[in-house]
């Protein structure tokens, strides 16, 4: 048996799963429940025993910067580095997925903690916007035709907390794969079935980033975007979700 005991130490951690950090948020204002928290519970409990990944949730307060500090901390108290950090929120009644974070804190009312910002730069000295980096395209590619049109591909996270949250943690963790989702909203009608559309699209979309091994920032310009365009105009799936990605400098879906 001590002959054997090293060896299965080194088959445990071979085979040990990548790990998945999601960040989910606490009900925002009268709300009494926040739908990326519903979420993200039902995606643990659905996939507790997932072949390609583990879960790990982290709730965040709906509330400027700290939510920032709470991801920090749940990132640090992990055993090792998460193949990816996924923050979610609510927006409207669709998926959204996002591109990008915006410098900019700018409110139509206050956070959790009766916090306002109006046009306040959340990093001093950096870029006006910055692309995340979580494997997005192949994320969208692995999804059929009738679910990838279910997806909206939105270059403006809003100018919340949700995007505070995305920017500072892009940014100030370069080398970390994180990307951001917003959910259908707790308010929707026929949440239950959007619910349960998300969760098992976001199951297909982790599993298929988790498998993925080269880490690319998503473009942030126009122009990129269009040389991007060409570079993948023969990949049917990838000129698609290039052809519906839009630059920092086109019209964003949701401008709040």
């Amino acid at each position: 048996m001590k002959r054997l005991f090293p060896l299965l130490l080194i088959t445990s951690s071979v085979w040990a799963k990548p790990i998945v950090l999601i960040g989910h948020f606490d009900a925002f204002g009268n709300a009494t429940l926040n739908n990326a928290t519903e979420v993200a519970l039902e995606l643990v409990k659905r996939n507790k025993d997932h072949p390609d990944f583990e879960l790990k949730l982290c709730e965040l307060k709906t509330v400027f910067d700290k939510s920032y500090y709470q991801l920090e901390d749940c990132l640090k108290a992990l055993p090792e580095v998460p193949k990816m950090v996924l923050g979610l929120g609510e927006a409207n009644c669709n998926i959204k997925i996002e591109t990008m974070g915006r410098n900019l804190d700018n409110t139509k009312g206050p956070d959790n903690e009766g916090i306002e910002r109006k046009n306040e730069i959340i990093i001093p000295g950096a870029p006006k916007e910055f692309g995340f980096n979580y494997p997005l395209p192949q994320m969208y590619c692995a999804l059929e035709s009738k679910e990838r049109n279910l997806l909206e591909v939105s270059n403006n996270a809003g100018s919340f907390v949700c995007n505070n949250l995305a920017y500072q943690f892009s940014y100030k963790y370069q080398d970390t794969v994180f990307g951001f989702i917003h959910v259908p909203a707790n308010n929707c009608r026929d949440l239950p079935e959007r619910s349960e559309v998300a969760v098992n699209l976001l199951t297909k979309m982790i599993s298929a980033a988790v498998k993925e091994e080269e880490v690319v920032r998503l473009s942030t310009s126009k122009d990129e975007l269009q040389l991007l365009r060409r570079q993948f105009k023969n990949d049917r799936c990838l000129s698609e979700f290039y052809k519906r990605t839009k630059g920092a400098d086109e019209k964003g879906i949701w401008p709040f």
